[in-house]
């Protein structure tokens, strides 16, 4: 994610007076406060149970577990990534 941070930044200095530190800090904070909450998935798991018949459950169940997984990831590396910033 740095990397990728760092590569949209320009490599000359600007006139605002930022340091590109600052530049990251504020885009992980962006993000950070764009980055919705982990869904309850045991009352998704309750409301659409897997089944046989309803194969799209099976399907929904996957994909919470996958975005949930996403989301844990996303939060903890934008705080180590402030984190990495401030030394």
């Amino acid at each position: 994610m740095l990397e990728t941070i760092q590569s949209v930044q320009p490599r000359a200095a600007s006139g605002t007076g930022k340091s590109r530190e600052d530049t990251i800090e504020e885009i992980a904070t962006f993000v950070q406060s764009r980055t919705p909450e982990v869904l309850p998935a045991d009352d998704i798991f309750i409301k659409y149970p897997t089944s046989y018949e309803e194969s799209m459950n099976t399907v929904l169940v996957q994909e919470i577990i996958r975005y949930n997984r996403l989301l844990k990831i996303m939060k903890e590396s934008l705080i180590n990534v402030k984190k990495a910033l401030k030394g």
